[in-house]
């Protein structure tokens, strides 16, 4: 018999869905603490490592891009070795990467060094979905929006923390300091994850290859036309948000009349990734109650407004309440997508799955930031403007594929 928190008492509270839960937003939380640094100082960076002024949108649009180009190729097997092989192994091998990643990315010396840390990214990505497949198993079913939105929480806050303290260290430190204890950090939580969670028992595929697995998981999608509809939409809408997301830093720096700019990009950062924080738990929750489909389209109409009021943003405290604006909105996009697929995923596949997720996310990132250094070139502020009508596509797709019945 399992108690409230989907433990059993012979496997004790390793096992529990809320300590799981709290470990996997510890890991995300240190994921997204060096990521958001990465994201938020790159241009910065870029010009340390003597990149030319007119240079750096450019670069900073491909590099972003660059994260993804081997992930995406990768981002089927993950979930699937994490199925035949064990959870714990793929979300372990996550954290000791980008340990890895941020140590090359400290000793750069110029910028295709940084490119090549960027890269790297692709060998760790896929960590996520199988963070959602394990809660998906261990927590009651009425529990997975908030679960996956707890998750995300941890993300978020490290999303918002990065940036803030990491402009402070920038200052003080130096960027390079900055990533070497990023790489500290990523391999402090691979050992946390090594020595504390206890991976649950779930139904295997241990018999099949792993090509086989890859067809039967091709032949089980194309079965479930509704969940490609669904991840579709989902990377139309990320897209939207993607042309934008990486230039921010460049856009502060256009409207900063101060004397610290590094403190000013990690302010802005910090409120986005505050707001998604304070919001996400409240999108699942809402998103369980009332359902996901409902609350997944009240978010994206909401957001389209706070994209475009960047692109008239005239100061940083007309920016930042924008970035806040869009945090919050964002924050409910991927929990509510993924609790969507949760639902109709089978089990012994749900991981492979979930992990599919990786698609629209690695499109959005390569085809949102490659275009984004091209309309760069027009404006910085026509990025957010065209993200915006991107966006407006992506609802139109969401209002018409996802079912009237939310998937509940």
């Amino acid at each position: 018999m399992r108690n409230e928190d989907g433990a059993t008492p012979a496997e004790g509270w390793r096992s529990s869905w809320v300590f799981i839960t709290a470990l996997f937003g510890i890991v995300s939380f240190v994921e997204t603490l060096g990521f958001g640094h990465l994201a938020a100082f790159t241009p910065l960076y870029l010009r340390d490592l003597g990149v030319g002024a007119w240079e750096i949108p450019r670069w900073t649009g491909y590099l972003a891009a660059a994260s993804f180009i081997i992930g995406l190729p990768l981002a089927p097997f993950w979930g699937i070795w994490a199925d035949k092989y064990g959870r714990k192994m793929i979300i372990v091998r996550s954290a000791f990467g980008e340990a890895l990643i941020f140590v090359v990315a400290a000793l750069s010396t110029n910028v295709w060094h940084l490119l090549a840390a960027r890269m790297l990214t692709g060998f760790i990505l896929g960590n996520t979905g199988v963070m959602y497949a394990v809660i998906s198993y261990v927590a009651p079913r009425r529990n997975w929006s908030l679960a996956i939105a707890m998750i995300s929480v941890g993300g978020t806050l490290g999303m918002s923390l990065g940036p803030l303290l990491g402009g402070y260290l920038v200052t003080q430190l130096g960027i390079k300091t900055l990533f070497a204890l990023d790489a500290g950090l990523s391999f402090a939580s691979g050992l946390l994850l090594m020595g504390l969670l206890k991976e649950p028992r779930v139904p295997a595929q241990a018999g099949a290859s792993t090509l086989k697995m890859l067809v039967s998981l091709g032949r089980s999608v194309a079965g479930m036309p509704v969940v490609l509809a669904l991840f579709g939409a989902y990377a139309v809408v990320l897209i939207g948000t993607q042309i934008s997301m990486p230039f921010v830093p460049i856009l502060v720096d256009m409207v900063y009349q101060g004397v610290d700019l590094p403190a000013a990009i990690g302010m802005v950062s910090a409120g986005f990734a505050v707001a998604s924080a304070i919001c996400t738990p409240l999108w699942g929750r809402l998103g369980d109650r009332k359902g996901q489909r409902w609350a997944l389209l009240l978010a994206v109409t909401l957001l389209i407004p706070a994209l475009v009021g960047q692109a008239f943003a005239a100061d940083v405290p007309q920016l930042l309440a924008m970035r806040v604006a869009h945090g919050a909105f964002q924050a409910a996009i991927t929990p509510l997508v993924m609790a969507l697929v949760a639902t109709i995923a089978p089990e012994d596949r749900r991981a492979s799955i979930l992990n599919l997720s990786l698609f629209p996310n690695y499109l959005a990132w390569i085809l949102g930031a490659t275009a984004g250094a091209a309309i760069a070139s027009i404006s910085i502020q026509s990025l957010f403007t065209a993200g915006a009508a991107v966006t407006v596509v992506g609802l139109l797709l969401l209002m018409r594929f996802t079912p009237k019945d939310g998937l509940r």
